[in-house]
């Protein structure tokens, strides 16, 4: 699937977006806080949150091409407003709101509607990073 609809961007590209800014204030929390060692999953939570950002790169490339942007384009763009903090919101906002463009039928037809196992996957993928941390900092 080449082509993001609205719904599966906002499963597979808005909400890792927030998800991600969730662990990153999480890792605030711990890196902050007196608890002795709370801190020592901070690097699994670095990777993790670099696994989110790919995650929604990808949906962000597959929702660009939707709406007629180039990859290249829509990657550069993603970076440099992810690199700015809340202006990834306001790209990512743009992107749910865009309306889809004709040309971009040459990655194909439009996928179906989200269905119900989608936003199974979704949620499902919203999930593992705090069972994993969770996990982690018994562990660790």
């Amino acid at each position: 699937m080449q082509r993001y609809d609205r719904s599966r961007f906002v499963a597979f590209g808005v909400l890792p977006i927030l998800n991600l800014l969730g662990l990153l204030l999480h890792g605030l929390m711990l890196s902050t806080s007196s608890t002795g060692g709370a801190g020592r999953s901070i690097p699994a939570l670095l990777v993790i949150a670099g696994i989110f950002a790919l995650i929604a790169l990808a949906a962000t490339i597959k929702r660009g091409r939707d709406i007629g942007w180039p990859a290249w384009q829509t990657a550069i763009l993603f970076w440099v407003t992810l690199s700015l903090g809340p202006a990834v919101l306001a790209l990512l906002g743009y992107f749910a709101f865009a309306k889809p463009k004709e040309q971009a039928d040459r990655f194909g037809p439009l996928p179906n509607p989200a269905t119900l196992t989608t936003w199974y996957w979704a949620v499902l993928n919203l999930l593992w990073p705090w069972m994993l941390l969770a996990i982690l900092s018994k562990v660790l």
